[in-house]
């Protein structure tokens, strides 16, 4: 029961630190409000009074206040009208801020857009996408006889994951699999799982989860 609450423990602020870890290899520009708020006028074309007309009951004052940073936390209500002038989903506000992408399109190499170790479970992840909610695309490196749990990867969506190097045993409700180079499997997050390396050294696998895992 001890090591369950450890390892329970651990996952609860694993969140916290990936966030962190994730802004530091991410530009501010990324997780700027108020320069995607502009971005997003200037792209429909719109003067802030145009806007401010458009949303009904935003105040202009309020509108230079909130593109200049003055504002750092918009009322629900702002954020309404903002969505309103706009015309879009009041999520689309921040799906620019969190993609670091007017349209989240990103070109990538193989270093990843971030990277982490989490020591603890004996392993690296190379991200290839933003970190963002709706998507993870990335590749996992797990040390040698190290094991990756259901509780470490809480995920009750579908999972996709390919071998790249080495070998991994998957046991997925009981049953288990020796993956190759080249294998996949595909299996819904929320059944009892688990991900083994077996070899020698490190072994290396796709994974593939919407939303994200993290």
């Amino acid at each position: 029961p001890m090591k369950r609450k450890k390892t329970k423990t651990a996952c609860a602020g694993l969140g916290v630190r990936i966030k962190a870890m994730s802004r530091k290899q991410v530009s501010a520009e990324s997780f700027d409000f108020k320069s995607n708020l502009v971005k997003m006028r200037l792209r429909k074309k719109l003067s802030g009074a145009e806007l401010c007309r458009r949303a009904g009951d935003l105040d202009p004052r309020t509108l230079t206040a909130l593109e200049k940073g003055r504002i750092e936390n918009p009322s629900i209500k702002s954020l309404r009208s903002l969505a309103r002038g706009l015309g879009v989903p009041l999520a689309e506000l921040f799906r620019d801020t969190e993609g670091g992408s007017e349209s989240l399109c990103v070109q990538g190499t193989q270093k990843g857009v971030y990277r982490m170790e989490i020591p603890s479970w004996g392993a690296k992840i190379v991200s290839y996408v933003p970190f963002i909610h709706d998507f993870f695309c990335g590749k996992f490196i797990l040390a040698a006889q190290k094991r990756l749990t259901c509780e470490m990867l809480k995920h009750p969506f579908p999972v996709y994951l390919s071998v790249l190097v080495g070998r991994i045993e998957a046991e997925v409700e009981g049953k288990k699999c020796l993956l190759r180079e080249g294998d996949n499997l595909f299996f819904n997050g929320i059944l009892k799982h688990s991900i083994y390396n077996p070899w020698h050294g490190e072994s290396a696998f796709w994974l593939v989860t919407a939303p994200s895992f993290l």
